[in-house]
């Protein structure tokens, strides 16, 4: 999910900034989420330390309390990923942001048609932060790339160091290597959910915890869920949703 977290205390151009962000990204197949706050507080917080989904921050410098300079510093502090554009209303401040070395993507005047300048930075951003994640494994001197987009779920093969890659098309590939070899190479997306068995989250349509049956949104059941590991999937279920 991509999550636009915006922070702004005028409540006009906070409808401003939300409206640009549909505007942006309504035409597009981007599950995205508007987390909007009025000033910086714990639920803010909780949103800076969230490393499950990517980010788009949209910041007015001039906030009660804390400015928008200094979230964008506790925003980097373990976060270079994330995009961040600032809005002001003071021009002025172009060049506290130049100085700041805080990786800034865009910053934006309220005076300058100001909707419709948010509404392509957002959509720029949206581009960016969207780039396809890719999988890359080796087998017999090939070197494979596959999106993550692709993958369905990885299984091992009963009494081997060997898997079975299931992607979208029903293609099914082997590959080599360990439990750790192959998440080292995955997001947060993916989750071991058996010792044998590591599937894409995005593409889970239900899972029932009596049974262990896991339903991929492409219809295809798998029975491949620990008892050791149901709490620890349905907590990071939830945490990425």
């Amino acid at each position: 999910m991509l999550k636009i977290i915006i922070c702004e205390d005028h409540q006009a151009c906070l409808e401003k900034a939300i409206s640009a962000t549909h505007k942006a990204l309504g035409n597009y197949d981007i599950d995205y989420k508007i987390c909007k706050y009025l000033s910086f507080c714990k639920e803010f917080e909780e949103d800076i330390a969230d490393k499950l989904n990517k980010k788009i921050y949209i910041l007015d410098i001039e906030l009660p309390e804390i400015s928008g300079l200094q979230i964008a510093d506790k925003i980097r502090q373990d976060d270079w990923d994330s995009i961040i554009i600032f809005v002001t209303s003071h021009p002025e401040c172009r060049n506290d942001i130049f100085y700041s070395r805080l990786l800034a993507f865009d910053y934006i005047s309220k005076y300058m048609s100001y909707e419709k300048r948010l509404q392509e930075s957002i959509e720029k951003a949206s581009k960016i932060v969207g780039k396809k994640r890719i999988f890359i494994y080796k087998y017999n001197r090939i070197i494979y790339r596959l999106s993550y987009e692709e993958i369905l779920y990885f299984e091992r093969i009963a009494g081997t160091t060997k898997w079975l890659l299931h992607v979208e098309e029903g293609n099914v590939y082997e590959i080599g290597g360990t439990i750790n070899d192959i998440l080292e190479n995955l997001d947060e997306t993916f989750i071991l959910t058996h010792k044998s068995c590591i599937i894409n989250t995005d593409k889970i349509k239900s899972i029932d915890y009596n049974t262990g049956m896991i339903t991929l949104k492409n219809g295809e059941k798998i029975d491949k869920m620990s008892v050791r590991q149901r709490k620890e999937i349905e907590k990071k279920i939830f945490e990425i949703r």
